[in-house]
């Protein structure tokens, strides 16, 4: 039996990832190059590159995933922060330029997609993906399905408002998820208590410059002992526990299942979360709800635009 084969084109904020995958969710080739910080026609032609490098004959669509708002049935491509797409047609460039079907969708859509059809959410089918770094991306899973809302907008776990009072997101609301519970966050975090004249090893280890603090220095202090950089985890893990118990309260999910930098930093983050769960969870959903560390890492976005394409395909051939 041949496995059908697509390509999946997961474009971020500094890098462009492309793979050939299997229908069963391996990858045959992949390739990651720099997203060029010029025009949308630049980013489309580099796009494009990766694509000629990984395609075969026997293709049967490109997914690509942006991180922004995203229209999948129309293609439209509301607003990518960013990156220079809002109101790009790059699902009709690509299209035009292989003459395959390609197919579009927010990138955490895709990861969370990614999960379900190749990870560790395959035999559920109420599911949400979290995607903590910078900032906080997620997918909602609902009775199998990508759930997208109205416009396609759905999801925006990021921007769910857990301090009313807090710091300015960038989408113009205050104390989104986004920017309590990041890296952006964590690093908010550190350079509050330091700048009120705590001290901690993160300073030393940005060189004496407050400015310099990065997420990696703060998990190191913490994992060296630092009081200050634990207490920062345990803000950040405290909000990103809130927003989860909020959503384990209204979706009632299967599992929940957590990526990227912040995730990957284990208790550290992820003991404040619990305590949140324990406390504030109602009980017959927190029962049955799993909290999971992802494993496909990296590659989620890539093998979620590759997954776009197969759920595409199949419900148009069943149509």
């Amino acid at each position: 039996m041949t496995h059908k084969k697509s390509i999946g084109i997961d474009i971020g904020g500094t890098k462009i990832c492309g793979a050939l995958i299997v229908e069963g969710g391996n990858i045959l080739k992949s390739v990651k190059v720099d997203t060029p910080q010029g025009e949308a026609s630049d980013t489309a032609h580099v796009v494009s590159g990766v694509i000629k490098e990984i395609i075969s004959n026997d293709v049967v669509g490109i997914g690509l995933g942006v991180p922004g708002w995203v229209d999948h049935e129309k293609g439209t491509i509301y607003n990518t922060p960013n990156l220079s797409l809002s109101g790009f047609d790059l699902r009709g460039a690509i299209h035009d330029k292989f003459n395959l079907p390609v197919f579009i969708d927010n990138d955490a859509n895709l990861a969370v997609l990614a999960e379900h059809s190749f990870g560790m959410a395959k035999d559920y089918k109420n599911v949400i993906g979290l995607t903590v770094g910078t900032g906080i991306g997620g997918g909602i899973i609902l009775n199998g399905k990508v759930y997208r809302g109205v416009t396609g907008t759905g999801a925006e776990i990021g921007h769910m408002v857990v301090q009313p009072n807090g710091p300015k997101c960038g989408c113009g609301s205050s104390g989104c998820l986004d920017v309590m519970a990041s890296g952006t966050g964590l690093i908010r975090a550190a350079k509050e208590r330091i700048n009120k004249g705590k001290e901690s090893q993160i300073l030393k280890l940005a060189n004496g410059n407050i400015e310099n603090i990065q997420g990696p220095m703060i998990t190191k202090a913490a994992e060296n002992g630092d009081k200050l950089a634990k207490e920062c985890f345990d803000e950040v893990g405290f909000w990103l526990g809130i927003g989860i118990n909020n959503l384990i309260n209204i979706c009632n999910p299967e599992m929940i299942i957590l990526g990227g930098g912040v995730a990957g930093t284990g208790d550290l983050i992820m003991d404040p979360v619990r305590k949140v769960i324990l406390e504030r969870t109602i009980s017959p959903n927190k029962d049955v709800c799993k909290i999971v560390i992802s494993k496909l890492g990296n590659e989620a976005g890539m093998l979620g635009a590759g997954a776009l394409v197969f759920e595409s395909s199949k419900v148009s051939h069943n149509n």
